[in-house]
């Protein structure tokens, strides 16, 4: 999926934590704090809280970047295969579309990422999959239409 930037729609947004839209995919509480319709598509940017243990398997996205900032809670991130390294409040990660890449809460408490992705794709992604569950569940051929739909592919 593509998403051109529309720049004549666009208008400052102030959104408190409280104010994103609750969603839910994967059973991850997430807020989406500015939508790629409210960015002309240019990126989209969530807040997940990630309860210890919580974390994606490996995957990658072909079509868009994707930036995590750790809020609080301590994370390991493997990129690529490598060594797993472990992140924590003020790490900025940056992943390049096609990387390989996987994290997950290693921390006794729940924990935050600001996740955002350019072009803004993954919140579109996020709610297709919260939306699937939240109706009839999770369908693995409806999920494996998302994923080629969103350019998103897991590794193994």
């Amino acid at each position: 999926m593509s998403f051109e930037t529309d720049t004549a729609a666009l208008r400052p947004r102030i959104v408190a934590a409280d104010d994103g839209e609750p969603i839910r995919p994967f059973c991850i509480d997430m807020r989406v704090m500015h939508d790629a319709a409210a960015t002309g598509g240019a990126f989209s940017a969530i807040v997940a809280e990630l309860k210890p243990g919580e974390g994606p398997p490996p995957h990658l996205h072909r079509d868009r970047e994707e930036y995590f900032y750790v809020l609080d809670g301590t994370y390991s991130m493997r990129v690529n295969g490598a060594e797993p390294t472990t992140i924590r409040p003020g790490t900025l990660v940056f992943v390049p579309r096609g990387t390989v890449h996987t994290f997950r809460n290693i921390g006794t408490t729940p924990g935050h990422l600001l996740e955002w992705t350019i072009p803004g794709s993954n919140e579109p992604y996020f709610r297709a999959v919260h939306d699937m569950e939240a109706g009839s569940g999770f369908d693995p051929e409806r999920f494996a239409e998302i994923n080629r739909r969103f350019a998103t592919e897991f590794a193994g």
